[in-house]
């Protein structure tokens, strides 16, 4: 059977669907389709690069796929009529779809008695409690690894993971870009290996280092899934798949780490400045300022920003902005052909820091130190990316 228009759009309409492709290839055999399942992935995958399809709709029942369906096309829906088109009666019963969809990742937003898929707000981030009661921490800092960049590290952040280990490490701080996502720039399509949001989940579930609490905030890439794919946020559903990773939030965050001691972590947006400081200087006079006016309001008796780390710029560097320290972090992401075209080289590697906080809450014996990594080309081939297909037999296809 050739591969003619109608079944080209009908394994697009398929794998926008969530339809696992064992499932398609089942119901392709029924009309006459003999490619052998292997050609079969090999095309699903080319298919998917051509017309830019972001699988995003799985791991959901038919009513969970009803409501999202319903509420794609960007319009406000009314609650009451969201009901009707459902079939269902009970606002707890829409309560528990809406869950389950959340649950998968979707920004599903109730307002009054309007419903809609928002694709520019996201949900709270989890709440994070003190990580220690001593006055001293030791944490390591991930920045921009790119799962699902053909430009991605791993080596080195095995390597960083060690080296983590041996320091006592048990935190670890990414300040944005866990994933790659998608056309996020022009031409990324030829730097990832990774094309959905479902396989950039499993390489990082795959090759996330194990041993550690991971506070992960959104970046930039990680947000095209939620603007381009309908709403997906694939930080808390790899939150919720994995027990180390925590979602802390998109753009900023702030998290507790000693008492009345924040770790505040952002990702800033924009390119490289001319002055690699400059954006980490300027952002430390809005943070200075937002911490006098909270002083002010009365909503703090006291700073509590310490430690301040930048994510996105894939460049390094350190200092002290009177008592608190802040970092440009680096990356787990090498050149890709993008920075290319900029003639930009990214720094790759992370930091471990240390410190003591005196009587007065302020730094004293602080160490923070930075573990460079050579880029290996085509690291990525070096490591497995998705969780195998159930072997597919002849008996599944009998009638």
């Amino acid at each position: 059977m050739t591969k003619s228009i109608d079944i080209i759009n009908l394994m697009l309409s398929e794998i926008e669907q969530g339809t696992e492709p064992k499932e398609i290839y089942s119901e392709l055999i029924k009309i006459g389709y003999n490619t052998k399942y292997k050609s079969f992935l090999r095309y699903i995958f080319n298919l998917k690069k051509k017309y830019g399809v972001i699988e995003k709709k799985y791991r959901l029942n038919d009513n969970d796929k009803e409501l999202i369906n319903i509420l794609g096309n960007n319009i406000i829906q009314k609650v009451d009529d969201v009901l009707e088109k459902l079939c269902i009666n009970s606002r707890k019963d829409l309560l528990k779809i809406i869950n389950n969809c959340k649950k998968n990742g979707y920004e599903i937003t109730i307002e009054n008695n309007n419903m809609f898929l928002s694709k520019t707000n996201v949900r709270e981030p989890e709440k994070i409690s003190q990580l220690s009661n001593y006055n001293e921490i030791i944490f390591g800092i991930v920045s921009d690894p790119h799962f699902g960049s053909k430009s991605c590290q791993i080596t080195a952040l095995n390597e960083f993971s060690e080296i983590m280990k041996n320091r006592g490490v048990k935190h670890i701080f990414t300040p944005g870009d866990l994933t790659a996502g998608f056309n996020v720039y022009p031409g990324q399509i030829h730097d990832i290996y990774a094309i959905d949001a479902k396989e950039q989940e499993e390489s990082v579930l795959l090759n996330l280092p194990l041993g550690f609490e991971w506070y992960v905030l959104g970046g930039n890439h990680d947000y095209s899934f939620i603007k381009r794919g309908g709403g997906y946020n694939i930080i808390s559903v790899l939150s919720s798949k994995r027990k180390d990773i925590h979602y802390v939030g998109f753009d900023e965050a702030n998290v507790p780490i000693l008492k009345n001691v924040d770790l505040k972590m952002f990702h800033p947006s924009g390119g490289v400045p001319y002055s690699i400081s400059y954006r980490l200087q300027k952002s430390m006079e809005q943070i200075t300022m937002s911490e006098l006016q909270s002083l002010v309001r009365g909503v703090k008796d006291k700073p509590t920003v310490r430690f301040v780390l930048a994510g996105h710029l894939h460049i390094q560097m350190q200092a002290m902005f009177g008592s608190i320290w802040g970092a440009q972090c680096g990356s787990f992401e090498g050149q890709t052909n993008y920075l290319k075209r900029k003639g930009l080289v990214p720094s790759i590697g992370g930091w471990v820091v240390k410190a003591t906080l005196g009587i007065n809450g302020l730094l004293k014996n602080f160490e923070a130190k930075y573990y460079m990594f050579d880029e290996i080309e085509d690291d990525w081939k070096n490591y497995k990316h998705s969780i195998p297909e159930p072997k597919i037999t002849k008996p599944i296809f009998e009638k």
